[in-house]
């Protein structure tokens, strides 16, 4: 039986992004096909088990808004602490892989087979930050790419046998930018927990009751951290747009929080788009797939993601998808078969796109059972199964 340590920031409960659900659901899945897993992440000790130990944060690193400065600094010392922590329990644990979730919270992790899943890049997250004005929290993201997200990047990419990358453009990026070498670097799509996420055994209007939302609107649900690269002000803008052409019947429900919450909320209250737009924080993961069932329409706006898993749980529930055009799994989704598509950081098309699929119920169920025949294709436990051969590659090669 392979023994595999995985080392995370985030985990169920103490979520910040979709890393945690990729994380449980793949130690779930992995667990399943006969790999004895442990996992260490940041939260607290008091929620530890048998199977997972948190480590308690003295400093901002799971938490999903606005941040102060004293906390922020003490993110690089918690670091080489709770590296320090996995390299002791790899030791005394013989453990036969070390699995790293995020390479900032192990890069400094040194373990013979050592395998660093890359979500996303610095370099990727500095190029859509830098497309957008330079504000206090911007400037504080920028920094900490440059500063830790790099340099940690290239230390995990230096001490891992192999690095992961969930979709091919997060892989060019890899190969082209950080000269990862072709043989070190497996792509591994990110998956979906049906039996989770698949809500069709209820009605629209049962979820609606659910969660006390209205059953004579159309209902638009996006989710995503509040960070600059998700472009939800795009949404607000394309929200302005339809209700100044005397759109009555949409009702736009985002999920999520982060860094600029406060000033998304801001914008949407300046707009007078209170009575449109409703901001439901952040959604425990038990609860999500009942609003991906209730929505009728789901919005993905990011200039960049390497997945994202929401697209497949909306999909997974035959909402009808609107998608940025760009990598990840919109690049696989065919425009007009599986979902509408639009152009990053165009509020009118997107405006569009809402009133079309608000419009015409046919053309949302037709989109909505191709993207749900999609969606399929995506199960955590190919996806466990996949990362288990990496294992069993990684050991067969010493």
């Amino acid at each position: 039986m392979i023994n595999a340590l995985f080392i995370c920031r985030e985990y169920p409960p103490f979520e910040v992004g979709g890393v945690a659900r990729h994380a449980y659901y793949l130690v779930k899945h992995l667990r399943s096909k006969g790999v004895k897993v442990h996992v260490l992440s940041f939260g607290d000790p008091e929620r530890s088990d048998e199977s997972v130990t948190f480590v308690k944060p003295k400093s901002s690193i799971i938490e999903k808004n606005k941040t102060s400065i004293l906390r922020d600094a003490r993110i690089p010392l918690e670091i080489v602490g709770f590296a320090g922590k996995a390299e002791k329990m790899l030791k005394e644990g013989g453990y036969d892989i070390a699995h790293v979730q995020e390479p900032y919270v192990g890069g400094l992790v040194r373990y013979k087979n050592k395998i660093t899943t890359i979500h996303d890049t610095s370099y990727g997250e500095l190029k859509a930050i830098m497309r957008h004005p330079l504000n206090a929290q911007n400037v504080k993201r920028a920094l900490f790419y440059v500063a830790m997200g790099f340099p940690m990047e290239i230390a995990s990419i230096a001490s891992s046998k192999f690095i992961i990358a969930p979709s091919d453009e997060v892989a060019e990026e890899l190969l082209k930018v950080y000269r990862v070498p072709p043989r070190s670097l497996k792509v591994i799509w990110n998956g979906l927990e049906e039996e989770i996420y698949d809500k069709t055994d209820i009605s629209r209007i049962d979820a609606r009751g659910k969660l006390d939302l209205p059953l004579n609107k159309v209902i638009v649900f996006a989710t995503s951290q509040h960070v600059a690269r998700k472009r939800l002000d795009v949404l607000i803008e394309a929200a302005k747009i339809m209700k100044e052409d005397g759109a009555e019947n949409i009702k736009i429900i985002i999920g999520g929080a982060g860094p600029l919450t406060s000033f998304l909320k801001k914008k949407a209250n300046d707009y007078g788009l209170n009575d449109v737009i409703v901001f439901a924080g952040w959604i425990p993961m038990k609860k999500l797939p009942l609003y991906y069932r209730a929505a009728d329409i789901f919005v993905m706006t990011s200039e960049y993601e390497a997945g994202p898993m929401t697209l497949l749980e909306a999909a997974i529930n035959g909402a009808g998808l609107i998608s940025s055009d760009i990598g990840g799994f919109a690049s696989l989704l065919t425009d007009g078969t599986h979902a509408l598509k639009v152009q990053v950081g165009d509020p009118e098309q997107l405006a569009e796109s809402m009133r079309m699929l608000g419009e015409d119920k046919a053309l949302r169920q037709r989109l909505g059972h191709e993207a749900r025949n999609f969606a399929k294709k995506f199960s955590w436990s190919k996806i466990a199964e996949e990362t288990k051969g990496l294992y069993e590659e990684t050991l067969n090669n010493g």
